[in-house]
């Protein structure tokens, strides 16, 4: 088993779910096992509903958890990246406030996280822009700069974008793929 990690973000809609279904799928191609962990910063995520993140990426072949501060689709008993104390703030109901994981934890939660996927080859982060993995960020038709920061690429469709870090199209699936068996970080 390969063990790697790898995040990808970029603002809603911008196409993220789009296309790391697409890398998914063809890792999945190839034999490997994915894991897809969707951040949900509102602890209001609905499982497995058709035309949901979670949905779509299982039926494709994927192991999902969706981790937000209170729960996961894995019934862990305490949550995830954020914990219990961060759920009745008037901007954490609103989806105002700047999340931030307490970096103190994230090593030893990242650790339980992976442990309940068992083997795997890639796992996939959807969101958690904070956290320090390899990152590619996704800009389509629109570049958000409070996202340029976390990454070291991009997948845009936006041909007159600049800034350090390597540039894919939307479907460039396979050098995606080689950037990040060269980049993603070893679990």
């Amino acid at each position: 088993m390969k063990r790697l990690a790898v995040a990808f973000s970029g603002a809603s809609g911008s196409g993220k779910t789009t296309l790391i279904s697409k890398v998914a799928k063809e890792l999945i191609g190839r034999g490997f096992k994915v894991a897809i962990t969707k951040h949900d910063p509102g602890d209001k995520a609905k499982f497995d509903y058709e035309g949901k993140d979670s949905y779509i990426y299982s039926s494709i072949g994927a192991d999902v958890a969706v981790v937000s501060p209170n729960r996961t689709t894995l019934f862990l008993r305490n949550g995830l990246f954020g914990g219990n104390e961060r759920i009745g703030l008037d901007s954490h109901k609103t989806k105002s406030e700047k999340f931030e994981p307490n970096l103190e934890n994230f090593e030893s939660e990242m650790a339980n996280l992976v442990n309940h996927f068992g083997e795997f080859d890639y796992l996939i982060i959807e969101g958690l822009k904070s956290i320090r993995l390899p990152r590619i960020t996704v800009f389509r038709d629109e570049i958000i700069e409070d996202f340029i920061p976390f990454s070291n690429a991009f997948a845009t469709n936006i041909a007159e974008f600049s800034a350090d870090g390597d540039k894919f199209g939307l479907d460039d699936i396979d050098k995606i793929i080689n950037w990040i068996d060269k980049n993603a970080k070893k679990v």
